[in-house]
């Protein structure tokens, strides 16, 4: 995919303009030049707006303008002296060899109470013939051609103002829809979810039939079995959407909250106050894990309970069994080990009735005798009873006091949270009322999340249940035999496919990762002093979040986890050493300064555009996505070798480039990036005006601006 051109009219700070978007061979990088405020910012918005739309009032400092309006044109309605303008932005792109165009149009209206406004969204494309089509303008439509061919998540990952690369540091809840959105885009998810529909369309076809057949041959039970496992399927693939929803939505609320902790540890009157909370979290989240532990000890324990009630009945086996008088231990088995012996283990020689009086005992002995076989087990039982007393005394008691530290630092927590709140600070309040509105939604998701992974499995097992009965009850004839089997086929095809669509999931983040590895040890200098990049991959609940660590401190933390037994703990538990190794990697999470975070984003970008460029072998499921880049003001606050490291390898990032930069910016990387320039644009700030003007520059005029 490759954008061709972007056209302007009355669009914010361009009142009309256009660009066009060149690549000569391996010069792929174009170029836009301007001072602060000229414009280039704009242009990020733009293409956001006239793809998906893009809500401007959320905009802050020098871009605060709430509308996609030039700001002259919207006060001249504002004051009457116009009545009507209309704003518009039209992309040119590229895809598969198809050429589309893009356009967004917003009509704005002066009436007595307000100024109004209605937007039209529409694509066309050109046909094999050269031939444009008929504009596509209903929004459902052009919004499903988009996401064909860049769906709105990616946005996210190739579209980058200087704002935003400060702000990434080691989380970012617009990077964690972008890596599940280019995940999405290269696995085929969207491909396997369509066939996974397919399929259960399918299965309610053939339950329909079933049905149908049932009632034709007065097989009530069998027609009630029938429906009641269309609505428990039906209940059951809502309950697995949900999931997956609220783990996405979980996963983009833990981003911001981690966000948010961290805009509040470089704010000085809290800074402290909110270290102390994040070690309070970090304790809290090893006690719920532990006390997860505990709670599996005590249930186990409590399933060997019923030991502790059973004395009458013991009374009454012993009762029973009196008759017998047995030595302990006495069994068959050492009977026959004596009359193994030359002599008697009296050290008599063996005589026939002493032989014969061994023989008849065995009866009465256990295992051959079934009385004698009880009393040894109810003696083996009684000797536990006391075991078992004591370690369920014992799992409850590690459990009460694991719940008590847990109400301790939760109490902890809120003190820290009421002085954040407290501490004086106007910004800290803020954040804090937005951190305790985004815990609040947090807690809610986890208890929805709790509630559908239990219910979850009860529904699947239900459903097996009923099948087994309406596999039982459709016996009765070939045609129901028939479309039995035909129903087995479908159910184990539906789950070959969510599995398929799991394990493409957990491999692409393993190659993204990898990628990132290498990127950032690539881009870099702060690799060489341990620090690393991850994105979350295990962890349902933070998965696609961006992790900035340091490798000797992970290894302390492992370290300390074996020697406290939580490691031993985490893996009897069943999760990986992989698991174990991320769920380290998450508590080692580090805050970042401005240039860091820029790095972080550059290595990220790279990772991901490496990973969707990659070539894919004829049997891979994957497909190979070329996204273009468009990044404002990256090398603002980068310094040394990481400035020429990032520049130098910019170009690599993907085939096509859209560089926004200052002037004063552009002197310390022309030599690393000129090579690379296939076209250039210079936004020239109108003295006075609230527009600035779009000028078409030669590669000589660019070098002699480094001069």
């Amino acid at each position: 995919m490759q954008f061709k051109k972007i056209k302007f009219h009355n669009y914010r700070c361009f009142v009309d303009g256009e660009l066009s978007f060149e690549q000569h061979g391996p010069k792929n990088i174009n170029l836009i030049i301007g001072t602060n405020g000229a414009g280039k910012t704009e242009i990020l918005f733009a293409f956001w707006w006239a793809l998906y739309g893009f809500d401007f009032s959320k905009l802050k400092n020098k871009e605060a303008t709430p509308y996609s309006l030039n700001s002259t044109l919207y006060k001249k309605l504002e004051s009457g002296e116009s009545q009507r303008e209309e704003c518009i932005v039209t992309i040119e792109l590229e895809h598969e060899g198809t050429t589309y165009i893009v356009e967004r149009k917003e009509e704005f209206r002066k009436t007595p109470q307000r100024i109004q406004s209605d937007e039209y969204h529409s694509i066309s494309y050109y046909k094999p013939n050269h031939e444009l089509s008929l504009p596509i303008r209903d929004e459902n439509e052009v919004n499903k051609m988009l996401n064909k061919i860049i769906p709105k998540a990616i946005l996210y990952g190739i579209i980058f103002d200087g704002e935003r690369m400060k702000q990434l540091s080691s989380v970012d809840e617009n990077s964690v829809q972008a890596i599940g959105g280019v995940i999405n885009d290269i696995t085929n998810v969207e491909l396997i979810e369509l066939c996974i529909l397919g399929y259960q369309d399918i299965q309610k076809s053939i339950n329909k039939r079933a049905r149908t057949l049932a009632r034709q041959h007065g097989k009530s039970t069998l027609e009630q079995i029938i429906t009641e496992i269309d609505s428990k399927e039906t209940d059951l693939n809502n309950k697995k959407t949900r999931r997956a929803e609220v783990i996405a939505e979980l996963a983009r609320h833990n981003a911001r909250a981690d966000e948010l902790s961290l805009f509040l540890s470089n704010i000085q009157e809290v800074k402290k106050l909110e270290e102390q909370r994040k070690d309070a979290r970090r304790q809290l989240e090893r006690e719920e894990n532990r006390k997860a532990e505990l709670l599996k000890n005590y249930m186990d324990s409590l399933k060997r309970g019923y030991l502790l009630i059973c004395d009458p009945l013991f009374h009454d086996v012993k009762e029973l069994i009196t008759k017998y008088d047995v030595p302990v231990g006495l069994t068959v088995e050492a009977v026959n080990n004596i009359l193994k012996r030359e002599k008697c283990i009296c050290g008599e020689e063996w005589i026939l009735e002493m032989r014969q009086q061994l023989e008849k005992l065995k009866s009465t002995l256990p295992p051959d005798n079934i009385n004698s076989t009880i009393g040894e087990m109810v003696r083996q039982m009684e000797l536990n009873v006391m075991n078992v007393k004591a370690e369920i005394a014992k799992d409850y008691k590690l459990l009460e006091n694991c719940g008590k530290a847990i109400q301790k630092i939760k109490e902890t927590i809120a003190s820290l949270s009421a002085q954040i709140l407290n501490s004086g600070s106007s910004e800290a309040e803020n954040i804090e009322k937005e951190y305790e509105n985004t815990q609040r939604k947090k807690w809610e998701l986890d208890e929805e999340l709790t509630s559908l992974t239990e219910n979850i499995p009860i529904i699947e097992e239900e459903l097996e249940s009923k099948k087994k009965i309406k596999t039982s009850l459709s016996q009765y004839q070939s045609e129901s035999v028939r479309i039995e089997k035909e129903s087995r086929f479908v159910e184990k095809c539906i789950k070959a496919l969510a599995r398929i669509k799991e394990i493409n999931k957990m491999t692409a983040l393993n190659r993204i990762n990898e990628r990132l590895i290498e990127s950032f040890n690539s881009l870099c200098d702060d690799a060489n002093y341990g620090r690393q990049l991850y994105i979350v991959q295990y962890n349902v609940r933070s998965r696609y979040q961006l992790i900035t660590y340091y490798e000797e401190q992970l290894n302390g933390m492992l370290q300390g986890m074996r020697k406290s037994g939580e490691y031993t703990q985490l893996i009897s538990s069943g999760l990986s050493e992989d698991e174990v190794r991320e769920s380290a990697i998450i508590r080692c999470a580090q805050s970042n300064s401005t240039g860091q975070s820029k790095m972080n984003t550059l290595a990220f970008v790279k990772a991901i555009l490496d990973y969707s460029n990659d070539v894919r072998s004829e049997d891979s499921f994957e497909v190979t996505k070329e996204y273009p880049l468009l990044i404002d003001a990256p090398f603002g606050d980068i310094f040394d070798k990481n400035l020429e490291k990032s520049a130098e390898s910019l170009s690599g990032f993907t085939h096509q480039v859209i560089l926004m930069i200052a002037k004063e910016s552009y002197e310390a990387i022309a030599s690393h990036i000129g090579p690379h320039i296939s076209c250039v644009y210079v936004f020239e700030k109108q003295e006075s005006k609230t527009f600035s003007k779009i000028h078409p520059s030669s590669l000589e005029e660019i070098k002699c601006l480094s001069m």
